[in-house]
């Protein structure tokens, strides 16, 4: 059993908090007895821990596993993970154009996941996919998803696919986009919407139509977006 915190393991995945040190590990972590699976099942798993001793894991105090959390409960596993490494472009793509916070970036993953948009772009801006938060909100769905990441300006220009931007007060309304066999669709920031730059590409615009509100969470819209093109 690992007890202490000076062990050059638990040092490692101290250090896995900070992005700069996954990106230069190439290494992430996941919390909790689901993402664990999930993160087996992906074939990405490099070690387990556990509070418990238990067959293929590495065993550690609960006082060390209460450091390695970042929630505040304690979990009683969690995993080491490469990071992820599929790359292929799909027929439906979502891209996120500056998406920050964590919960929004893990609730449209989970969308993506379940409508179809296997392929996510992660534009620059925008929170880091391996935070412990979007992984947390993710629910799994991280492991089953392709990941391109750079500027969104240069992406759309050489897709093949029909694209289209999202705007809160204009643009096509929902139910009248036509669906496409190859579509991608971008979804701005939480604050500002889609870029100066993206949107000076004059790409056609999805409104979804409401009433007694102005506009709705960038999770929640681009789930119903999702929903509507998906499968």
């Amino acid at each position: 059993m690992i007890s202490s915190m000076d062990n050059p393991k638990i040092k490692t995945l101290l250090k896995l908090r900070q992005a700069k040190y996954r990106k230069s590990e190439q290494r992430f972590i996941v919390e909790g007895s689901h993402l664990v699976s999930e993160a087996r099942l992906a074939g990405v798993l490099v070690e387990a821990y556990s509070i418990e001793e238990k067959d293929g894991y590495i065993q550690v105090s609960e006082s060390v596993m209460k450091k390695l959390c970042n929630t505040d409960t304690v979990v009683k596993e969690i995993g080491l993970c490469k990071l992820l490494e599929k790359s292929e472009i799909t027929d439906k793509i979502l891209i996120l154009d500056g998406v920050q916070d964590p919960g929004n970036m893990g609730s449209l993953m989970r969308s993506a996941c379940a409508f179809g948009f296997d392929t996510l772009f992660i534009g620059t801006g925008s929170v880091d996919i391996y935070n412990d938060k979007v992984i947390r909100s993710s629910q799994g769905a991280i492991f089953k998803l392709n990941f391109l990441f750079g500027n969104v300006c240069d992406f759309v220009k050489n897709l093949k696919h029909k694209v289209y931007g999202t705007n809160v007060i204009k643009g096509i309304p929902l139910k009248e986009i036509k669906k496409e066999n190859k579509l991608a669709i971008i979804l701005g920031n939480e604050g500002n919407g889609i870029s100066k730059e993206v949107n000076a590409l004059g790409l056609d615009n999805i409104f979804i139509p409401m009433r007694n509100t102005e506009s709705l969470n960038v999770a929640v819209a681009g789930s119903i977006i999702l929903y509507e093109f998906g499968f």
